[in-house]
């Protein structure tokens, strides 16, 4: 009995530890699937997420299930992971449309893993106009999580958000807009949020550094 009581204290021990742990505001250790955090060296306690260029049809059933029908199976797509988000981004095959896929728990569970929502914008040569914010997913711990689009200033290769014990850094790549990711000053009675951001050159040196704010598109 003396055993288990002693097993039982060392295991609400171990809990509040981890607890503690994951509540300590510290630097993330891991990205959302399990992948080390690798420090962006020129910013102190950054995360870099995760950017990759791949083709449509190497991204399998994660591409399929959100591809539009104006969108070819090859196009090329942007996939990043961060700490707590995930999304692809894409153009049809005209360049006229900039399509996302934004990773989460969708609260109203119409959509299938991993994706719980999505957005579109229009491209006028080649520029975004809109953010196009997202609202509509949350993150693993289930809060609400915002995504938008930024365009990089010239000159930027990276773009910082401030995530609150941390900044999360995101590579400019494919010449298309970036899709950011916040859980912080998320205004969902309004459908806005405000994202701070901070664009870097290709060696981390900041070139401007203000405020996103969006609000969903009526």
């Amino acid at each position: 009995m003396g055993v288990d009581r002693l097993s039982r204290a060392a295991t609400l021990v171990l809990v509040a530890l981890l607890l503690a742990g994951c509540d300590s505001g510290g630097r993330p250790k891991r990205l959302l699937h399990g992948e080390p955090a690798a420090e962006f060296k020129p910013v102190r306690g950054s995360v870099l997420s995760s950017a990759k260029v791949l083709r449509g049809g190497t991204l399998g059933r994660r591409f399929l299930l959100c591809r539009p029908e104006s969108v070819a199976r090859d196009a090329l797509v942007v996939e990043r992971v961060g700490v707590f988000s995930e999304s692809l981004t894409f153009a049809d095959r005209h360049n006229r449309t900039l399509y996302a896929c934004d990773g989460g728990t969708d609260a109203a569970m119409e959509r299938r893993p991993p994706w719980c929502s999505g957005s579109a914008g229009r491209l006028f040569e080649g520029t975004l106009l809109d953010p196009r914010l997202d609202i509509g997913c949350r993150d693993p711990s289930g809060k609400p999580l915002a995504y938008a689009w930024i365009e990089p200033v010239r000159g930027a290769h990276w773009v910082g958000v401030d995530q609150g014990p941390y900044t999360e850094i995101y590579e400019v790549v494919a010449g298309l807009p970036v899709r950011i990711a916040t859980t912080r000053h998320v205004d969902l009675a309004r459908s806005a949020a405000t994202f701070g951001v901070t664009h870097y050159d290709a060696g981390g040196r900041a070139l401007v550094e203000g405020q996103l704010e969006a609000s969903v598109a009526g």
